[in-house]
């Protein structure tokens, strides 16, 4: 199943989103920290007015809605709080799927 993640930042976490980028990046990119769900696509959403990020985007394929919510709960913005909102949706891929 595919999944997409939007999540919102906390404003006021800037340094500390920014202290744990290559953190997150890592935990993205390295299957070891999640090996039953990949990341297809991800980045983050950038505001218009100043262009500071906001919080991110994340295309996941996962077994299920709970390991694709405890993939983002483990990750290390989740477990410093920097997430403000975070919503796990099922998606129907239709378009640009690879493979």
């Amino acid at each position: 199943m595919h999944f997409v993640v939007f999540a919102t930042h906390r404003q006021e976490l800037g340094q500390q989103r920014a202290r744990l980028a290559d953190a997150f990046g890592d935990y993205v990119h390295n299957p070891t920290h999640h090996p039953d769900v990949v990341v297809h696509h991800g980045g983050p959403t950038i505001s218009e007015s100043d262009g500071t990020v906001t919080g991110l985007l994340l295309v996941l394929e996962s077994p299920s809605r709970e390991a694709a919510q405890a993939f983002v709960a483990e990750s290390p913005y989740a477990r410093e709080g920097i997430f403000s909102e975070c919503h796990v949706r099922a998606w129907n891929w239709l378009t640009g799927r690879p493979g």
